[in-house]
Order: structure tokens, then sequence, then C-alpha cells
């Protein structure tokens, strides 16, 4: 429990703990927009079974964003277990990575709605767009930290640091690329973000950024 006031930053417990209950709220309300269809009890099963296939956008954004979302909290997590010191401009920056975290519900409910319409393009560029935001802010939270002496546990490594700051930079290049595509092909757009999660959760470990990889200090 690393909360104690030092000079120039203190413990990221608490920071690191509101973060995690903010994820955990947005991943609820995610499945907010998934509702029952409105059929009566009486209703035969085949009516229920086509009201609900008939959900499949609804389904489909959600669970990619779900899984975009994991990705992201996870990849926090492990970025918080490394920090040694926050102070108030690490809050800010953690915050504006957090509005859009929080801006990822929004964004979903719309691609489920226009994604099959002639408005897909725009709906798919703000959703990539939301990702590339939270791409951009780890960048900048891990600029900050990685380049002050003091922020970082001491197992962190030079070598750690690029592999860390590398895959950080090609995945926000990646998150662009698929705002771009977005208003050539929307559907693979969206899919590449799924490609980014997927990226995201194999480069920690090819990269030496998962948990198990940097040794904690006793």
């Amino acid at each position: 429990m690393r909360d104690t006031e030092e000079p120039g930053g203190i413990g990221p417990t608490r920071m690191s703990g509101f973060s995690d209950g903010f994820f955990a709220i947005v991943i609820t309300l995610l499945v907010i927009e998934l509702r029952p269809p409105p059929l009566p009890e009486d209703a035969p099963g085949y009516r229920l079974t086509r009201e609900l296939a008939a959900l499949w956008p609804n389904i489909a954004a959600f669970t990619i964003s779900f899984i975009n979302i994991l990705i992201i909290w996870v990849t926090h997590h492990e970025l918080m277990r490394i920090t040694e010191k926050v102070d108030t401009r690490f809050l800010y920056l953690n915050g504006m990575l957090l509005f859009g975290v929080a801006v990822a519900p929004f964004s979903t409910a719309i691609l489920a709605e226009h994604i099959l319409g002639p408005a897909a393009r725009p709906a798919a560029a703000i959703y990539c767009g939301v990702f590339a935001w939270i791409a951009l802010m780890f960048n900048l939270l891990w600029g900050y930290v990685a380049t002050r002496k003091g922020r970082l546990i001491d197992s962190v490594s030079r070598r750690d640091r690029q592999r860390i700051a590398r895959t950080y930079a090609v995945t926000l290049a990646l998150y662009l690329l698929c705002v771009a595509l977005a208003f050539l092909a929307p559907r693979i757009a969206v899919a590449g973000t799924l490609a980014m999660a997927a990226f995201f959760a194999i480069a920690d470990r090819l990269s030496g950024f998962a948990s198990e990889d940097i040794a904690m200090p006793e």
C-alpha cells in the first residue's frame, strides 16, 4: 500500500482503486443497452429467437467493447503496478484517460444503432476514435512517469522502458489507422479494434510488461 505522502508525489493506491471502480461501472453500463425484446409473456419461442437474432448488432457491439475495455483495464492495472509515485499532473492525465473510458458506452450505442445503416462510417470513426484517445492518454501517462526520476519502481529497466514505450506507440498508431479505415470500411475498422485488444494482450507478454514479468520490490 504505497499511499504515504512523500516529496515529489504520493503512492498510487487510492488513484488505482478509484480507477478500478470506474472501469467496473463503465463495463456495467455497457450491458444496459442490451434490453430484452418487448414481447408478451405468452409469446412463442420462435418469436423470442427471432427478436434476439435481430439484436445481433447490439450484442456484437457490447462484446467488442467489453473485450476492449477489459484489455484497457488490464493495461492500466499493469501500469499502476510499476508506478511508485503519482502527482497532480498524473492524476489529470489519468482523468483524461478515464474520460475516454466513460464515453465508450455512448460510442458503443451509436455503433450498434448505425453500423448497418448509411451512417456506418461516422459511427465507426467515433467508436474507433474513443479508443485512439485512450491509447493517446496511455502514451502521455507513460511518457510522464518514464521520464521523471523516482516515478517507477526500481526493477523497471531501461530496456523495459523502451519496450513499453514502443508497445504504446504502435498501439496508438494502429488505433488511428482504424479511425482512418472507418471512412472506407467501417465494419472492418471496428473488427480491427478487436485485433488491437489481442495485440495489447499478446504484446504485454512479448514486451516483458506482463504482471509477472517485472518483479515488485520487497
